[in-house]
């Protein structure tokens, strides 16, 4: 019973171990990018000019937002010197143009976070702004009368 009780606990330490600061980093990204994504799919196209009040965003412009960012952490997250930008919100923020940017987006996010080399720092950085701004969008969805997918 000992015996089993030790490779038990063996087994658990070495799972734990297993786990690296980045697994758990790339849990966060993937949870609340899913939740950002079927955010920006479920606001009807309509709605991506509405804006609580004039001093903010229109959540097209906040999709476009949170896309200029993973293209800006992510990208200086293994090493390339870009400069931020808000080119996107300030351009075309309708839903047929911002959604496919924001995907893409994503994908080269999410070969950062895959990569063994990233700065760990930048993507955690990351992580916070797209948390921060995910919340911006669940207070515009309740304002349109959505569910936030997180809910």
């Amino acid at each position: 019973m000992t015996l089993r009780i030790f490779l038990l606990v063996l087994l658990m330490a070495g799972s734990v171990a297993a786990q690296s600061p980045n697994d758990e980093l790339k849990k966060g990204y993937n949870e609340v990018t899913d939740w950002i994504v079927k955010s920006a799919e479920m606001v009807p196209a309509d709605k991506y000019n509405y804006k609580p009040i004039d001093t903010v965003r229109t959540f097209g412009q906040l999709v476009a937002h949170i896309t200029e960012s993973y293209n800006y952490f992510c990208a200086r997250g293994v090493g390339k010197q870009v400069e931020w930008s808000e080119a996107g919100e300030k351009g075309n923020t309708d839903k047929d143009t911002v959604v496919p940017k924001l995907k893409e987006a994503i994908g080269r996010c999410t070969a950062a976070y895959d990569a063994k080399t990233s700065q760990f720092g930048l993507l955690f950085a990351n992580v916070t702004h797209i948390n921060l701004h995910y919340g911006n969008m669940i207070t515009y969805m309740r304002m349109m009368g959505l569910k936030p997918p997180s809910s």
